[in-house]
C-alpha cells in the first residue's frame, strides 16, 4: 500500500469509529450494529454481543430504559493499517453519561477505557470485526450494563455462573 492510500484508509478507520460513537450518543444506538462486520464482537468474555442481532439487541434494550444523555469522548487514537483490508485503531475513550434529560449535572467521568478495535475491510467498505475494553478507571456513575437475567431473555442464551 502506497503513503497516500494508508493516510486515506487511517482517515476512513478513524471516521467510522467517530461515527459509530456519534451514532451512540446522538441517536441511541440505533444503526450502531450496522457499523459492525456480520460477525463483529462488542465487547469481550461472558458479556461479549456476537453478531449484529446482538449488538442490535443491546441497542434496542438501551433505548428502552428511558432519556439518558451519553458523551463518549475519544483521544489519543493509533491506526495501525496491517493490510489493505485490516486496520487496528486503539485510543482511550472517556464516558460521561446519567440518565434524564440535560442539563445534568456531572462529576467525574463514567470510566475511562482504552478501547482496541479491529476493522476489516469488505465489499460495505470498512466494518468493525471487534471492539474490546480494558478499563482504566471507573467512577461513581454507572456505565450502561445489561443484567445478566436480561441477556438471558432477550438474547435466548443460558446464564453462566461467571454472569450473575
Amino acid at each position: 500500500m502506497n503513503a497516500l492510500a494508508e493516510v486515506a484508509a487511517k482517515a476512513e478507520v478513524l471516521s467510522l469509529v467517530t461515527e459509530y460513537w456519534n451514532e451512540v450518543d446522538t441517536n441511541w444506538g440505533a444503526r450502531a450494529h450496522m457499523m459492525f462486520a456480520e460477525d463483529g464482537v462488542f465487547g469481550s468474555g461472558p458479556s461479549a454481543f456476537v453478531g449484529r442481532e446482538q449488538i442490535k439487541a443491546f441497542y434496542d434494550w438501551r433505548r428502552g430504559r428511558g432519556d439518558r444523555v451519553a458523551r463518549h469522548l475519544i483521544n489519543n487514537p493509533m491506526v495501525s493499517i496491517e493490510s489493505a483490508d485490516r486496520a487496528t485503531i486503539k485510543y482511550i475513550m472517556t464516558i460521561y453519561a446519567v440518565d434524564g434529560v440535560p442539563v445534568l449535572p456531572v462529576n467525574a467521568p463514567n470510566s475511562i477505557s482504552e478501547v482496541l478495535e479491529v476493522l476489516v475491510r469488505g465489499a460495505e467498505g470498512w466494518k468493525i470485526r471487534s471492539k474490546t475494553f480494558t478499563h482504566l478507571f471507573k467512577g461513581n456513575e454507572p456505565t450502561t450494563t445489561m443484567p445478566a437475567h436480561v441477556r438471558q431473555s432477550l438474547l435466548s442464551e443460558p446464564v453462566r455462573e461467571d454472569q450473575s
